[in-house]
């Protein structure tokens, strides 16, 4: 979820003039890349073997988050009777389940890759990429608040 929420926020930058920016996908890996790759120090080689299962891993992991915002989307507006809340819910459960069981998968993918002292470095420093993100995002939340 995290992820998504930073995917939304990095999507809603804006220069002096206003304009807006196109969120890219490609760019965003490409920086999340380049920031894992210095923090957790991977050699080319490692970043090249590793990177295609971590972006796999986040798109299972977004589209199965996805089928339950779309749930919930539907419902938005509408009263949830307490049956239906009680399905979303445990739909909300199982996706995290779900991507629990994910992530276990590719850990031992990227065990057949990589020690698990360079994984573990990778963790980290997606957890410091994230933390970055959403600093950024409040800071130019603040900055636009100035700005009006």
């Amino acid at each position: 979820m995290l992820l998504v929420i930073t995917l939304s926020a990095t999507a809603q930058t804006s220069n002096k003039e206003k304009s807006k920016k196109r969120f890219s996908i490609e760019e965003f890996q490409s920086k999340q890349r380049k920031f894992i790759t210095e923090e957790a120090k991977l050699t080319p080689d490692e970043a090249d073997a590793f990177f295609p299962l971590f972006f796999e891993l986040h798109k299972k992991k977004w589209e199965t988050n996805k089928e339950v915002r779309e749930k919930v989307g539907m419902k938005r507006g509408a009263e949830c009777s307490d049956e239906q809340s009680l399905q979303l819910v445990r739909e909300f459960a199982e996706a995290k389940i779900k991507i629990a069981e994910l992530e276990r998968e590719y850990v031992e993918k990227y065990l057949e890759i990589l020690p698990a002292r360079k994984i573990l470095s990778i963790q980290r420093a997606e957890d410091h990429f994230q933390k970055e993100m959403l600093k950024n995002m409040w800071k130019r939340g603040k900055e636009r608040k100035r700005e009006k």
